[in-house]
């Protein structure tokens, strides 16, 4: 049976108590009369009526919230403190039933509201509370309820009166000692707590700070060996790169460089994000640079084998055979403006082409440029013939693979591709916006899950 349930049979038990009493009171003495105060069996029905319906509203609201024990133990006070004052007015003008009056109030207030604030105080600081403190909330009980006690027995001039109110004063004092000490103590701990915790932020913070202008710095850097604005300019008339790192740096990048009588453009999504996958792109970036410009290595394909090459060599772990899995995924493009062709590899990821309203993909290899189990598969070379008004889209997976919408699911590719399909006819940089768009509505208030790198160029 819950505690609820419980209250209602002791309230019910009290108000039939009650009921009994006042029957058997008029019947026998015609009304409440003063001499009734003696008579014994009144004495216990009306207590034990008191008793009950208080005993039964406490275990109501013995576990309910703070804000109704508050607000009950405020109403049983208030009701309490008046009919103990009318009875209290009463006696001293010889009424009937005053001394009863104050007798019902002390009693239904020691069985009802006491228990109630005691309790409420609990479970506001249980948390924190110590066996301790728990023996204190119950000394105070018996304390508080033995001077009310001891009040009514004076007023009823039954034995007794001074023991009960002595005892419950020295039991208060007792109580209001150790909570101070109780008190003072948790105050100095949580103070000592506060200081330490409040050294700690600081640290924390100067820390942080520290680690996010190095990380702001490294951006900086990697930014400056990325493709450059005038590059990709004198280079590609029209053209964008959207670029929306998931941190502060990326594993994603776009490097250029001319050589050979070519243009060389990287696409590329290093393995990681942050600051791993910024170190990655650093290495490929320099493994690239390696092939092109100081090997004088000029087809795709071979760039690409160089670089996994290299990349696996260094970094294998020392004093073991096996190399890492770090790499990169790209689309390495190879722009011959003379002849107006294109020669380009793809590692993992595709090249679109958009000729005539049709766009047409350019299949990659399904290997990374890193570490695979298909280290000695070569890249395939595609040669391509460029035509007027051709627009390339070289991209990484961060775009395609944001989650959002309106069932928080995968943006993926079909969408992306028919948003270049609808805006092949705008000018690059409004696809641009338009893309970075759709991408901030999809991903709404979700975190963004990895780099976002697309590049669009019309030839």
């Amino acid at each position: 049976m819950s505690q609820k349930k419980i209250g209602r049979l002791l309230i019910l038990l009290g108000v039939l108590l009650m009921a009994s009493l006042l029957y058997w009171q008029t019947a026998i003495y015609d009304g409440f009369q003063e001499k009734a105060n003696g008579n014994i069996l009144i004495i216990i029905m009306s207590l034990s009526s008191i008793i009950s319906s208080g005993s039964g509203i406490s275990f109501i609201y013995f576990n309910a919230e703070w804000k109704k024990q508050r607000r009950v133990f405020i109403i049983t006070t208030i009701c309490c403190g008046l009919v103990f004052f009318f009875g209290l007015a009463g006696k001293h003008m010889r009424w009937p039933g005053a001394s009863i009056e104050m007798v019902i109030s002390l009693f239904f207030y020691s069985s009802s509201g006491l228990p109630i604030i005691i309790k409420a105080r609990y479970d506001k600081r249980k948390d924190i509370f110590t066996k301790q403190q728990i023996v204190l909330s119950y000394i105070d009980f018996f304390s508080f309820a033995l001077m009310i006690l001891s009040v009514v027995f004076a007023y009823m001039t039954w034995p007794g009166s001074l023991i009960m109110l002595l005892t419950g004063i020295a039991g208060f004092l007792f109580s209001t000692y150790n909570w101070h000490g109780s008190f003072y103590k948790e105050i100095t701990l949580r103070h000592e707590t506060e200081v330490k915790l409040k050294h700690a932020f600081n640290e924390l913070e100067e820390k942080n700070n520290e680690i996010l202008d190095s990380i702001n710095y490294a951006q900086r850097i990697q930014h400056a060996l990325l493709a450059s604005n005038a590059m990709l300019k004198k280079n590609l008339p029209e053209h964008f790169v959207l670029f929306k790192p998931k941190d502060i740096v990326s594993g994603d990048f776009y490097w250029a460089c001319e050589a050979h009588g070519k243009f060389y453009f990287v696409i590329a999504d290093s393995t990681g994000h942050g600051v791993p996958g910024a170190f990655m792109s650093l290495l490929n970036i320099s493994f690239l640079n390696e092939a092109i410009n100081e090997k004088g290595i000029q087809k795709p394909n071979d760039v690409l084998a160089h670089v996994r090459q290299r990349l696996i060599s260094s970094l294998t772990i020392e004093g073991s055979t096996e190399g890492g899995n770090d790499g990169m995924d790209c689309i390495l493009m190879a722009f011959d403006k003379k002849k107006n062709t294109l020669e380009v590899s793809c590692a993992h990821n595709p090249l679109l082409i958009l000729h005539n309203n049709e766009l047409k993909e350019i299949a990659a290899d399904k290997i990374p440029v890193g570490k695979s189990v298909k280290n000695e598969m070569p890249f395939t070379l595609h040669a391509i013939e460029l035509k007027k008004n051709d627009i390339l889209y070289a991209f990484t997976d961060g775009f395609a693979d944001q989650f959002g919408g309106p069932k928080g699911k995968k943006l993926k590719y079909k969408q992306l591709c028919e948003t270049l399909v609808s805006d092949k006819d705008l000018p690059m940089q409004k696809q641009k916006e338009n893309l970075l768009a759709l991408f901030t509505q999809w991903k709404g208030n979700l975190e963004q899950v990895d780099d976002v790198l697309i590049a669009g160029i019309r030839i």
